[in-house]
């Protein structure tokens, strides 16, 4: 997803100067493979609600009603310009993964807080997003992920060889951490959940 976003902003400098035929080429390959990611994260996360997944965070419903929308509609598989351009112009399927910040972005422009100007952007900036955002969605994958990274981050700290200071702050990211971990296990629905 970072390369769409990347290319995103490639797109408007692409559109400044380039003849009509040769944008179109680009937007639509940066639009297949922007639909193509968003499947195939959702697909991931309707696989592992089957399997008894939890999903926390504010937008939590939203994520889980996306994942079964896009596995109704498109099935994980992404394979035709038409299809692209009917995920995308779903807002329901605005779906972003950030891998960095260990959550999806359920993007809802009303919503979002990377956004403070409430502009005309249409997708996040996934390198502001914020903790308290009503767009944040975290899988037990995630919860995973974060705990593995707070155990590397306090072994980092035990190191006799790192300054205090360092080692403190190492600490406090591994508890700040440590501490959405522990909201995703405590807060998660599950399908069964949802539709009870």
């Amino acid at each position: 997803m970072a390369l769409a976003v990347q290319y995103g902003h490639l797109r408007t400098l692409i559109s400044e100067g380039y003849a009509a035929r040769s944008r179109n080429g680009v937007h639509e390959l940066l639009d297949f493979e922007t639909a193509r990611i968003a499947a195939e994260h959702l697909t991931d996360v309707h696989e592992a609600l089957e399997n008894g997944g939890g999903v926390s965070g504010p937008a939590a419903r939203r994520l889980i009603n996306a994942a079964g929308t896009e596995h109704r509609r498109f099935g994980g598989m992404i394979t035709t310009t038409r299809q692209a351009h009917s995920l995308l112009a779903d807002p329901a399927l605005n779906v972003f993964h950030n891998s960095e910040a260990f959550l999806f972005c359920n993007y809802d422009r009303a919503k979002a807080l990377c956004h403070p100007s409430r502009g005309p952007q249409t997708i996040p900036s996934l390198d502001r997003c914020r903790p308290n955002c009503a767009n944040i969605a975290r899988t037990d994958e995630h919860a995973s992920q974060i705990e593995d990274t707070a155990a590397e981050l306090r072994a980092q700290a035990g190191s006799p060889l790192l300054p205090a200071p360092l080692a403190d702050r190492l600490r406090q990211k591994a508890d700040h951490l440590a501490q959405f971990a522990a909201e995703h296990r405590t807060s998660r629905i599950t399908v069964d959940e949802e539709h009870s």
